[in-house]
């Protein structure tokens, strides 16, 4: 019985994510498909976490939470990938903003630039840096900073 609640939440919480994500550019679909894969994984780990700590109505707590959660990380791991893949490609630095300036992405190269190979396969280092940033203040919080090997292909 709790099962199928989790799934018909899950369900509903997906279906309201892609109807207020439509858009029609390729990059908004690009977003709109990363969000709705957040929300509907963010729900369905809600809804199980929710149930195994509250019950039948933790679970439906869960996978809301989880679902709003997943959807508002999924921009944040697509535009990083996507500054990162640009960056190594491009050999420059790479910024992109969310629209309502709320969070930043930026991805450069390292070690000037210098292309690795290895087994046939050619690659960059690039690093990545993720922000919060408080819309009031303009107060910018690294929220995850690294460095990856990105194929150049």
């Amino acid at each position: 019985m709790w099962f199928r609640k989790v799934v018909s939440s899950a369900v509903v919480i997906t279906f309201t994510i892609v109807m207020f994500g439509c858009a029609t550019t390729p990059q908004g679909q690009q977003e709109q498909q990363a969000a709705l894969t957040g929300g509907a994984i963010g729900a369905v780990t809600g809804g199980v976490i929710g149930y195994l700590v509250g019950g039948e109505k933790g679970a439906a707590i869960g996978a809301l939470a989880g679902a709003a959660l997943g959807a508002l990380s999924a921009w944040a791991i697509e535009k990083r990938n996507q500054a990162m893949r640009e960056a190594a490609l491009r050999n420059k630095p790479i910024v992109i903003v969310k629209e309502d300036k709320t969070e930043k992405v930026i991805a450069e190269p390292v070690e000037g630039g210098k292309i690795e190979e290895e087994g046939g396969k050619k690659y960059r280092k690039v690093k990545v840096r993720t922000y919060k940033v408080d819309p009031k203040t303009k107060k910018e919080e690294i929220t995850s900073d690294t460095i990856e090997r990105v194929p150049l292909e």
